[in-house]
């Protein structure tokens, strides 16, 4: 049997996407009339996967969260049938319930310019310590909100790094320290009003808007335990 990758057309290239595969590459809300013939259900491992994550964000009980797709599913993708009350009544509470330790620092993601023990943030590189080495330079605009990664409180230590606008320490900093982690934003252009020492702040919430260090626009984001973060971080 062939596994198709998501996407793939048929082997004459006339054919239409098969229809799992056109479905959760994304186009999942059409109405045309589409006849993708029979489905066996039976795909390679990544588009089981994402059968597995279609499922379970339209509320599937977890028996039934497998990796093959049918009629049923495409259905409810396609919107030519609505899910019975007890799978949105299951879909709502894991939406109100579920929350993500750490979320990204600002709406849009942007390109990293910096890493970790890499460039200006090595290890084996003055001042060694975990606000400098264990860090994201991520290229954010000037002026761009910043928000709280995680619920916690801000640090005593706020306000400018240098008296010199045009050093690589130039701008606002402010620390955040979590349940079990602490995060140190740097090169901040202004804070919010509420950002003062020991003000509680929840995740998402703005915490400043972004500047430039050296003449780049860019966030600084040091982390204690940077590994955690790193999925959230590097994306």
């Amino acid at each position: 049997m062939e596994t198709l990758r998501v996407g793939q057309k048929e082997a004459d290239g006339k054919g239409p996407i098969h229809a799992a595969q056109w479905l959760l590459a994304g186009h999942n809300v059409f109405k045309e009339d589409y006849q993708p013939g029979p489905i066996d259900g039976i795909f390679g491992e990544r588009t089981g996967a994402a059968c597995v994550r279609a499922k379970k964000a339209l509320g599937y009980p977890a028996a039934g969260c497998r990796p093959t797709f049918g009629s049923t599913l495409r259905a409810y993708l396609t919107g030519n049938e609505s899910l019975p009350a007890a799978y949105l009544a299951r879909r709502l509470l894991r939406r109100r319930t579920r929350r993500e330790k750490f979320v990204y620092p600002a709406e849009k993601r942007v390109k990293l310019i910096g890493f970790p023990g890499g460039g200006t943030h090595s290890w084996a590189v003055e001042p060694n310590n975990w606000q400098s080495d264990n860090a994201w330079d991520f290229a954010f605009r000037h002026g761009t909100p910043l928000f709280a990664v995680a619920d916690g409180v801000i640090g005593e230590r706020i306000g400018p790094i240098s008296s010199d606008p045009n050093s690589r320490f130039g701008g606002l900093r402010c620390y955040l320290q979590t349940a079990d982690n602490e995060f140190y934003y740097a090169h901040l252009s202004r804070f919010a009003p509420e950002t003062k020492p020991g003000a509680h702040m929840r995740q998402g919430q703005v915490i400043g808007f972004s500047g430039a260090a050296s003449g780049v626009d860019h966030l600084h984001l040091g982390c204690v335990d940077w590994r955690a973060f790193q999925k959230i971080a590097e994306g």
